[in-house]
């Protein structure tokens, strides 16, 4: 038997590198099965039009290929919900699985091509020449046309978080600075491009290749193909990374089940690279006007100003969350006591948006700390004096984040312990950050010097729970069914460490199953 919180925190041997080291993974492209028909998706190549018409013939009659599907083999196409901050105001701005009367980015799918191999749906793809007529693009907020037919504009939604008045907050300042900033496009590029697998028999559905959110997903694909829940059974195998970007519900998760539904036939679909970077979930792109307000010893008195963030050409199933991060976590782990912030999300003609690593902490906290970084050295302080003075206290907790307007504020604390100056000065201390600072502006080994210092908020916690099914073996073992999925974080290693802990057993005794929305009844 083991003592409680043997194993937690401490290292061990990671459960899957033997299986990752060896070669022994599964993914998406390893799976096959009799029958199977290879999908290669046609993507518009034009980034806002009509779509006017895809003439298919050519390509159905090619040898090889066993169908072709467009929007008119679904009847109604649907749209995708929105998981994450689920709005009203987004629906307006959803996507349709499949192009239907207009496109509005390079990537969006137009039609699906089975064949018997990859290459013979490729070369079919090529005999289909879509009918588009071309449309102003929409490259950035405030210009260009409208893009969604009978709604309010180009931006769908504004996120407000405010805490305090910065009215006489800034009529006070010793020094106001006054900034335009912005953050670039970035996407995600695991080791292994986005794949699916499904299998049809008749009366239940199984799609191999779910990472992240697989109940979110089959909920969503069962409700889109008529089919309970119950006879849907989303499968993760081994993944190259998610990076928050991959496993959220895509066209393709609907277009490759209804295609082997369609056919009746088991089909694959594996992205190549260029495919990846055009329709996979994009994120980060904002520019921000911001102002900080300080008092002469540094001390700062509010912050306000507007981001505009686009979000590409659709709002997408978190395609929110940034946008929202960006207001509410712009402020950081200071005690500004007046924050007004307004986070803008626009669409455009480019590949719509998602979440990508701390989606809205990056961006806002860069926003943050290189206003009180110009700050600083306005002031003639070091930087890292200015976060002393502005970093919240244990005194200040539980503290309240600046209010979202359309979210209940007791969801939105810090509620820890707040020891964030033993933290800041443990940071300096191992770093030898006065030592380096008499560095900066030099040159050494024919290379300029510089330091840089950034505090971050990283939310925990946020459930809204996790559930397990534990089953004891004739053997002495347990097996743990999970609802959680692995994408590259050490999952089966984690869990099995809170299991062996829990149950006062050896590692070795612990059987993780996880991948399988049949395993458990709900999984976060």
């Amino acid at each position: 038997m083991t003592r409680p919180n043997a194993l937690i925190g401490q290292p061990v041997e990671r459960v899957e590198d033997a299986r990752f080291l060896t070669g022994a993974g599964t993914y998406v492209a390893d799976l096959a099965a009799p029958g199977m028909l290879h999908a290669v998706i046609l993507r518009s190549d034009v980034a806002h039009g009509r779509l006017l018409g895809l003439d298919t013939a050519e390509a159905e009659a090619h040898p090889g290929v066993a169908r072709v599907l467009t929007a008119r083999d679904f009847g109604e196409v649907p749209k995708i919900p929105i998981r994450q901050q689920a709005l009203e105001e987004g629906k307006p701005y959803l996507q349709p699985v499949i192009a239907t009367g207009r496109v509005r980015y390079v990537g969006e799918p137009l039609a699906v091509i089975l064949a018997a191999d990859r290459a013979t749906a490729e070369d079919a793809a090529e005999l289909i020449v879509p009918q588009i007529a071309p449309l102003e693009p929409v490259t950035r907020h405030g210009a260009g046309p409208l893009l969604f037919d009978g709604s309010a504009g180009n931006c769908a939604y504004v996120f407000t978080a405010e805490r305090g008045d910065t009215g006489p907050a800034f009529a006070a300042a010793h020094l106001v600075i006054a900034e335009r900033l912005s953050v670039q496009r970035h996407t995600a590029c695991p080791m292994e491009t986005r794949g699916l697998f499904a299998e049809w028999d008749g009366a239940r559905l199984r799609l191999s290749g779910a990472a992240k959110v697989p109940f979110f997903n089959r909920r969503v694909l069962a409700g889109m193909l008529g089919l309970e829940e119950a006879a849907v059974d989303l499968i993760e195998v081994d993944v190259g990374g998610g990076f928050g970007a991959r496993g959220e519900f895509y066209p393709e998760d609907a277009l490759i089940a209804f295609a082997a539904m369609k056919s009746g036939r088991p089909v694959k679909w594996v992205e190549d690279r260029r495919e990846h970077l055009a329709a996979m979930n994009h994120a980060r792109e904002a520019e921000a006007a911001v102002e900080m307000a300080f008092a002469a010893d540094g001390t700062v008195l509010g912050v306000r100003g507007r981001i505009e963030a686009d979000i590409g050409a659709y709002v997408r199933t978190n395609g929110f969350t940034g946008v929202r991060n960006l207001a509410q976590f712009l402020s950081g782990p200071y005690r500004f006591p007046a924050v007004f912030i307004e986070a803008a999300a626009h669409v455009t003609t480019k590949t719509p948006a998602g979440t990508y690593r701390g989606p809205g902490r990056f961006e806002s906290a860069f926003f943050c700390e290189r206003l009180l970084d110009i700050g600083a050295a306005r002031l003639g302080l070091d930087p890292a004096e200015v976060r002393r003075r502005n970093l919240a206290t244990e005194a200040d907790m539980p503290m309240q984040m600046p209010q979202m307007r359309h979210v209940d504020p007791s969801s939105t604390t810090f509620c820890d312990g707040g020891a964030y100056h033993e933290v800041l000065e443990r940071c300096l201390d191992a770093f030898g950050w006065e030592a380096k600072r008499a560095q900066v502006g030099r040159m050494a080994d024919g290379r300029w010097r510089g330091i840089g210092l950034g505090c971050f908020v990283e939310g925990g916690a946020a459930g809204p729970r996790e559930g397990a099914r534990i089953t004891a073996q004739a053997d002495g073992t347990v097996t743990v069914a999970v609802g959680s999925s692995a994408i590259g974080q050490g999952l089966e290693t984690v869990l099995s460490q809170v299991a062996a802990d829990a149950l006062g057993l050896p590692m070795a005794r612990i059987r993780l199953l996880h991948g399988s929305t049949d395993l458990v009844s709900e999984g976060f």
